[in-house]
């Protein structure tokens, strides 16, 4: 039996896009594997949490709720309309947060996941700070990020889904680097928790694309016609990326159309999602109301 560490980071602003997400986890997973799950937030309620573990009741799964005081970010830049906040720095901390174990993974909370992760757990990372998935060549003709002569990896990686090599960070004295480097670039900072991830660690091993594939790119037939493809085209062929989305282990709803639970039409695999997890857990938001009002899709 594989006993699998899972990182989530929200707040109770995305309680029900991060229900789909671990619901669609461990609605995947081989029947062997066990996922011991780990929330890390700023202000979600008891009753919110015994509502989490209800979804869990009788699976093989764990799940475990932990504070993290904002503050510990306060000097950390955020952008200002509110949807980037401090949370996204709290994937930085897991080697800290977790010491029991030598690797965990993350996963963000605006996916779908469709198969078992055990495969990409027991990825190697002999020698690597952690493993992400590569979105574009690291140089000044970047499309999508912001270029960092500073940053000495061959790619920029998205900090959607990463490996941590939990044990070789601690030694290696990771999280201090991240405190470092945000006091250092503070406001050139523009995607915030991806980039002091890219600056900080130049040992980053690279992962299929099929962990971190866009929607664009999975519900496009023509994958060129995606905006994504712009940039990603300059780190993966067409075929692969064909092949990678064939295969898709973790769907990420990043850029446009927007976060689904927003949408007037839900895609049919995300609505399948939102039904089985427990009405107690599907709230949406004002913000989600508005955003789904003006939506053109």
């Amino acid at each position: 039996m594989t006993k699998i560490p899972v990182v989530f980071t929200f707040d109770k602003r995305i309680i029900l896009g991060a229900a789909v997400s671990i619901k669609s986890l461990i609605d995947t997973a081989n029947s062997d594997t066990v996922y011991d799950i780990y929330v890390y937030h700023p202000d979600i309620d008891n009753k919110t949490v015994a509502e989490f573990e209800k979804m869990l009741d009788g699976t093989r799964h764990s799940i475990t709720f932990e504070y993290i005081n904002k503050n510990r970010f306060k000097n950390a830049p955020i952008n200002k309309g509110g949807s980037w906040t401090e949370i996204v720095y709290y994937r930085l901390l897991i080697p800290e947060l977790l010491p029991q174990y030598d690797k965990v993974i993350y996963a963000d909370t605006d996916v779908l996941f469709k198969g078992d992760l055990t495969e990409v757990y027991n990825t190697d990372l002999e020698g690597y700070e952690c493993a992400a998935v590569v979105m574009e060549p690291n140089n000044d003709k970047m499309i999508c990020h912001k270029y960092f002569p500073e940053n000495k990896n061959e790619y920029t990686y998205i900090s959607s889904f990463i490996i941590f090599n939990s044990k070789k960070m601690r030694e290696e004295h990771f999280i201090d680097r991240v405190f470092e480097t945000i006091k250092t670039f503070n406001t050139r900072l523009k995607f915030f928790d991806l980039d002091v991830l890219n600056i900080t660690c130049n040992k980053i091993k690279d992962l299929p694309y099929r962990y971190g594939v866009f929607q664009s790119i999975y519900y496009n037939e023509d994958i060129t016609k995606a905006w994504e493809y712009s940039f990603l085209k300059n780190a993966y062929s067409e075929e692969e990326l064909l092949k990678e989305k064939a295969n898709t282990i973790m769907l990420h709803y990043a850029g446009n159309p927007g976060k689904p639970w927003r949408r007037k039409h839900i895609p049919q695999d995300y609505k399948e999602y939102m039904d089985k997890i427990p009405k107690s857990l599907r709230r949406f938001t004002f913000r989600d109301f508005r955003k789904r009002l003006f939506s053109k899709v």
